[in-house]
């Protein structure tokens, strides 16, 4: 859980769910693999994506994790108004 839990320390992120077991089934080295796997979903901002991507390749242990973003067109504006909040910009960290 700590590690899951530094994005939101770190400031990276608002908060982060994980959602699991889930399962994945994908195409590596020319074979069809299954695996069950965690889904984590991180809130943040596009100033603040970086960091993030930075974070999850460091400790993850794919050699090509899923990340990416999903672009919000409307929400709730004191939700959207928390996760600015709660991701400042980079002050020298």
């Amino acid at each position: 859980m700590r590690r899951r839990s530094g994005s939101v320390r770190r400031w990276w992120a608002g908060d982060c769910q994980i959602i699991a077991p889930i399962e994945s089934v994908y195409r590596r080295e020319g074979e069809i693999q299954r695996s069950e796997e965690l889904l984590l979903l991180m809130k943040t901002t596009v100033e603040r994506f970086e960091d993030l991507v930075r974070w999850v390749r460091e400790l993850h242990s794919y050699q090509v994790p899923q990340i990416v973003a999903v672009s919000l067109t409307v929400g709730n504006t004191d939700y959207l108004g928390w996760i600015r909040r709660e991701t400042p910009p980079a002050s020298g960290e």
